[in-house]
């Protein structure tokens, strides 16, 4: 990004700017730089950039030892996590990272974030999706933004950090993903249509919302429950357009609105209401990962009566599985 009197925009300069870091940075390393047109600020990022992405990686993935993709804060979890079930079976790192900071402004962590983006994409014992930012190595699936300063940008609430670096270079062996690789397949083009919603329970929310919500998003709805998976039950509308939803075969996935929270299948009265009506748990899985599962689960076709086995179901190290809630 940079300044403009009407606010930052993307730069035009940025891929030349780049190279001058890389060559200066890492001499020796062969690199391509590829930019999607136009660039865009991260929150205008949509199920089809997941695509692009997506297929610009698969394309190339015989010419690559590794990936960096650089993509603005906001939006990134999401990506991140898409590319996580995209790219199954790529089995080569790709990184994801970007700046609280826009690069070559006063102060910035942009240079230090690609810096150590591009390690660990060099790094043979990464074999999944990652977010690397303020010196950390997450699994893209199992994070979210939690802070706008640098320091703090991401978490991993739910799963231990993959690496670190500085000081040094340090990767968490055991906490790895060790994936078979094999040839992985382009992604469905109507990822980009019809895609899941997400919503946020709060108090007095009306049916209306749930209703008009699976009306625009017809593929499913990931819900933002309270605590380990409650809601208001005592309304019977809200109860009543769950069913329905049930009954039109629209999937509903419930995820903790809590930052280190587990939706559990058991814990109150309310959670058994919310299963009976349909509500597929998410255990601890992050909004951004139920969603873009619930997406991918679409594109293969997935059938409405197996998708609550699909959701429990590990794919790319999103989830954990426990057999006391039935997600073994």
């Amino acid at each position: 990004m940079v300044a403009t009197p009407g606010g930052l925009v993307p730069s035009r300069h940025f891929s030349e700017q780049l190279s001058d870091l890389i060559k200066d940075r890492f001499p020796d390393l062969r690199f391509t730089i590829r930019c999607l047109d136009p660039l865009i600020d991260s929150a205008e990022a949509n199920p089809g950039l997941w695509n692009a992405i997506a297929q610009e990686i698969l394309l190339a993935h015989a010419d690559f030892d590794g990936v960096v993709v650089l993509h603005g804060t906001d939006t990134l979890a999401y990506t991140a996590s898409s590319l996580s079930f995209l790219l199954n079976g790529l089995a080569k790192p790709v990184i994801l990272t970007g700046a609280q900071i826009p690069f070559r402004a006063a102060g910035s962590d942009a240079e230090s974030n690609i810096s150590g983006a591009i390690l660990f994409a060099s790094a043979p014992q990464v074999r999944e999706v990652c977010i690397f930012f303020d010196g950390r190595l997450l699994r893209g699936n199992r994070s979210l933004k939690s802070s706008t300063s640098v320091g703090d940008s991401f978490e991993s609430p739910h799963y231990a950090v993959l690496g670190s670096s500085p000081p040094g270079f340090r990767i968490n062996e055991k906490a790895l993903l060790n994936p078979v690789r094999s040839e992985p397949a382009l992604p469905a083009s109507y990822l980009t249509t019809g895609s899941v919603g997400l919503i946020k329970v709060y108090p007095g929310i009306s049916y209306q919302m749930l209703v008009a919500g699976a009306e625009a998003h017809p593929r499913g709805l990931v819900l933002e429950l309270y605590g380990s998976g409650t809601a208001p039950i005592l309304n019977s509308s809200i109860r009543q357009a769950l069913e329905s939803l049930a009954v039109c075969k629209i999937p509903v996935v419930g995820v903790s609105q809590c930052l280190r929270g587990v939706v559990s299948r058991t814990s109150y009265a309310s959670s058994h209401v919310l299963r009976d009506a349909g509500v597929i748990a998410g255990y601890d899985l992050t909004p951004e990962a139920a969603m873009t599962k619930l997406s991918y689960l679409q594109t293969t076709a997935t059938p409405f009566e197996k998708l609550e086995t699909a959701m429990w179901s590990d794919i790319s190290g999103e989830i954990t599985t426990d057999p006391q809630n039935g997600l073994d």
